[in-house]
């Protein structure tokens, strides 16, 4: 079968991918959200590849302000989410 999974279910891809060896269809798409908070998406724990050792991104967010006409980030990123500071 044929398995689809959207941008801010990256935290789920290995359990889509055992799913879909298994010979199972899986959709998962859409945002992911409790009492008005975003869940999911990219974790901050997974390893980063770096070209520069001297250089390292800290991101304190995800998403976007929906702000840019011309953009489709917006519909891949979803809504702009913090990440809880415990996880910075």
């Amino acid at each position: 079968g044929l398995s689809i999974i959207g941008v801010q279910q990256i935290d789920r891809v290995v359990e889509v991918v055992e799913e879909s060896l298994k010979g199972n269809t899986v959709k998962i798409l859409g945002q992911k959200k409790s009492a008005g908070k975003k869940l999911g998406g990219a974790s901050l724990s997974l390893p980063k590849v770096r070209r520069n050792p001297l250089i390292e991104i800290i991101p304190i967010n995800t998403g976007c302000l929906n702000q840019c006409t011309y953009c489709k980030t917006k519909h891949a990123r979803g809504e702009l989410g913090s990440y809880p500071p415990e996880e910075i």
